[in-house]
């Protein structure tokens, strides 16, 4: 059975102009538990700047990609 976790990140990030913002960014992650989503997110975002804001199980029963 498949779970799905909503994870929200803060990432950094530079405007135009070169000042430092942030922003709120959503991931829908197949994993296991909480864990498993921490340590894929930070693989998939390697080399960014960003924090673990939330991570929340959904009741989403499948992702269908075409």
């Amino acid at each position: 059975m498949n779970v799905y976790w909503k994870c929200v990140i803060k990432i950094e990030w530079e405007n135009d102009i070169g000042q430092v913002k942030f922003r709120k960014e959503e991931y829908i992650v197949n994993a296991l538990n909480p864990t498993d989503v921490e340590a894929r997110v930070t693989e998939h975002l390697k080399g960014s700047d960003f924090e673990i804001v939330n991570i929340s199980v959904t009741k989403i029963m499948d992702i269908i990609n075409y």
